[in-house]
């Protein structure tokens, strides 16, 4: 009896086209973050995968069909030919190059890049990746509304690939451009849902939980729940020092020096923002030191330091006129309006408080915008108390809308003084009343 012989699957001849067939779904493969195994299953075997993408087999049109599902590419990007792999090559360095500036410091420059690029793109995948660069550039510029329209395509677009680190970048960022926007209860609400979702997966993604942690800090001082945002900053510090992420660290203590200083502890809060502030020297990092400057500045006013306060309220002007975002000089800017109304400098008060409304108008920092008019309200008070008022109610409405407690408290009370000033007794009791309800503490302790 003759035996039979198996049937041996000649392998394709080597031909460059085959070779850049081969690289192209193999850097495809590695950018969604996919083994051989996972990209060939349930159909191929990992061999069969790999000697594809080193040229060594041709594969048919139904498989190409196949694979490009897997790597959400058209069936065409696996088809091109050499000078349309030298754009994709260009093209790919281009993303990099704008990713590399997609920095607090350099946001500015990444945008025009990263729009430029949305311009000539095709492939879904890369679009929903250069939709979310925009997006987080547009939040380091504090520019929530325009994030929020390339974010919401992002999430749409997103969802067609099995990419979960993908997609929580994104509601990330949505929570973020909801701050941004004034909205810090929408995006705080959609920070614990992701935390939740980050902290019973496994394994943990320990980066970005301690990212949505700090920034829940953040959301917690917005809102005035200044016991909830120590409760934050504290576990995120665990896993930043844990982590080993010295970026993270500075705004972890900056935000715990301001979380200490809502609660009155102005020796913790010092000792917080010296530390962030060292940090932040040695990073050359600008935009924290605007920060730390302009809060130092009100420690100092509150002790009644008030040369200091003008010292360090100037500092921060300085810096954020030079490191941005614009929003920020106006929050500086109201700072030094304050001081210089505790030191009887009118003048100086309303020059700097005027300069701020303008500006947070202009770029849509509707917390400076109330910040400033709360000053003008203090320079108007001794010899127009009617504007005064005026002043104070448009900023209780706006501290209302951004359901910023503290600010808003503070801001009712003042109406309160200025009520019973005029002897309208009824009017301040209901004041006072308003602003305790305001600032009632409510706890949102994360999950420990």
């Amino acid at each position: 009896m003759t035996p039979t012989t198996k049937r041996q699957r000649k392998p394709a001849p080597v031909s460059e086209s085959l070779r850049l067939l081969g690289e192209r779904i193999r850097r495809a493969r590695i950018k969604v973050g996919l083994s051989q195994t996972q990209l060939g299953q349930p159909h191929f075997t990992r061999a069969y995968i790999s000697a594809v993408e080193l040229g060594k087999v041709r594969p048919a049109v139904k498989s190409l069909e196949f694979l490009s599902g897997q790597l959400g590419k058209p069936l065409s990007f696996f088809m091109a030919d050499e000078a349309e792999e030298a754009r994709l090559r260009e093209r790919e360095v281009d993303i990099a190059e704008a990713a590399a500036l997609l920095t607090r410091s350099t946001a500015a420059d990444a945008l025009p890049r990263i729009e430029s690029l949305l311009e000539g793109g095709t492939d879904p995948r890369e679009l929903t990746q250069l939709h979310l660069m925009a997006g987080t550039a547009l939040n380091y510029l504090i520019r929530g509304a325009d994030s929020m329209r390339h974010l919401t395509t992002a999430e749409r677009t997103a969802v067609q690939f099995r990419d979960t680190a993908l997609q929580r970048s994104i509601r990330y960022q949505l929570a973020i451009a909801h701050r941004t926007s004034g909205d810090s209860r929408r995006g705080q609400t959609m920070l614990r849902d992701l935390l939740t979702e980050i902290e019973s997966s496994a394994p943990v993604d320990r980066p970005l939980q301690m990212k949505v942690l700090k920034d829940l800090g953040a959301f917690a001082l917005d809102l005035g729940e200044s016991e909830s945002a120590e409760a934050y900053y504290g576990a995120a510090l665990t896993w930043a020092n844990e982590i080993g992420d010295a970026a993270s660290l500075i705004s972890i203590y900056n935000g715990l020096g301001y979380a200490m200083r809502a609660k009155g502890d102005l020796d913790g809060a010092l000792g917080y923002l010296q530390k962030a502030l060292g940090a932040s020297e040695i990073a050359d990092d600008l935009f924290h030191i605007t920060m730390i400057h302009n809060m130092l500045a009100v420690i100092a006013a509150e002790r009644g330091h008030m040369e200091a306060a003008l010292k360090h309220a100037e500092k921060a002007i300085a810096v954020s006129r030079v490191a941005g975002p614009r929003a920020f000089v106006a929050s500086c800017l109201n700072t030094k309006a304050e001081c210089a109304v505790k030191v009887g400098d009118l003048a100086t008060a309303r020059a700097c408080a005027n300069e701020a409304l303008s500006i947070a108008i202009e770029v849509g920092n509707d917390r400076a915008v109330a910040a400033a008019k709360v000053v003008l309200a203090d320079a108007d008070n001794a010899e127009h108390p009617d504007d005064a008022e005026r002043w104070l109610g448009e900023a209780a409405a706006t501290y209302r809308t951004l359901e910023a407690r503290a600010e808003l408290g503070d801001v009712l009370m003042r109406l309160s003084r200025l009520a019973r000033k005029r002897g309208d007794e009824a009017i301040a009791s209901t004041y006072a009343t308003e602003a305790y309800e305001a600032t009632r503490q409510t706890s949102y302790l994360p999950r420990r």
